[in-house]
């Protein structure tokens, strides 16, 4: 398993196309923000002092709900590319056990997931320290560092699964495109969740990977909010955090916390298992 998994991170890591590709939908996201994004969401906060604190660091959370299903996408097409040129019969008639190719895949593709993501906080944080804002503080840190072992966990597990049906590059290709492409509508990054017509707002607020996208705007956005909303009611302070995904409501009962990780935790153990019997199930048929 361990050498596997070193394969797979170091081809990953080769292709500085894949990578690039790997982190698209976070590239979109950034882009569509700085440059169109950014002016029009805090046009309507002219109330608050740290509006464009606020906001930014809300790009930044949808960007690391991002990355973790953008590049545990791109980790995985090691795993086609072996299927498409039968290596894969290679690695079943040698001593290496099945289950630790296996093991191998998924763990190239939660390790990508997790660095490529602290990749993402460490240059989002950049970006909120040059446009004004603050550094998140070392207990903050360390809960964002744990909701992307969760996100990764998360995000990992329901590509591998997509991607254990796929047999070919192109419709690896396809599939990471349209994945890329879409990912930021599914977490709510592009426009926020209270924009959105309320049947688009439950798929978001059913995506595993926006209970992802909710914890990191808590954690990343919450000193912030609160010292914008210090002399403000707290109903505008409430209403404010469901528009812009920060919690999310189910009729009339608000999110807890514990319910976004337990969510990600199921996510990650349902759809490995089901991604390790797919798996299974075709490697018997070598």
């Amino acid at each position: 398993m361990r050498q596997m998994t070193i394969r797979g991170l170091k081809l990953f890591f080769r292709d500085k196309s894949g990578v690039f590709f790997s982190l698209l939908g976070v590239i979109i996201i950034f882009c569509l923000f700085v440059f169109f994004i950014s002016d029009l969401a805090t046009q309507g906060l002219d109330f608050l002092d740290n509006a464009s604190y606020i906001m930014n660091s809300w790009m930044v959370a949808g960007m690391l709900a991002s990355s973790a299903i953008t590049t545990s996408m791109g980790a995985y097409a090691v795993m086609v590319t072996d299927n498409e040129n039968k290596c894969i019969k290679d690695f079943a008639s040698s001593p290496i056990r099945r289950s630790s190719v296996t093991a191998g895949y998924m763990l190239t593709g939660f390790i990508v997931s997790v660095i490529m993501s602290i990749l993402t906080l460490a240059f989002g944080e950049i970006y909120i320290l040059i446009k004004g804002g603050e550094l998140v503080g070392f207990p903050v840190m360390m809960k964002v560092l744990g909701v992307i072992l969760l996100s990764s966990f998360a995000s990992s597990a329901m590509v591998c699964f997509v991607v254990s049906f796929l047999r070919t590059s192109n419709a690896y290709t396809t599939v990471s495109i349209i994945l890329g492409t879409l990912i930021g509508f599914l977490v709510g990054a592009y426009i926020s969740v209270g924009d959105l017509p309320n049947g688009v707002q439950w798929v978001v607020k059913c995506f595993p990977c926006a209970h992802a996208a909710a914890l990191f705007r808590q954690l990343l956005m919450g000193k912030a909010m609160d010292t914008g909303f210090a002399n403000l009611p707290a109903s505008s302070y409430d209403k404010f955090k469901l528009d812009l995904g920060v919690t999310y409501k189910y009729g009339d009962w608000v999110a807890e916390p514990w319910l976004h990780i337990a969510v990600l935790i199921a996510t990650g153990i349902i759809f490995y298992a089901f991604a390790l019997l797919n798996i299974s199930r075709k490697r018997n048929q070598y």
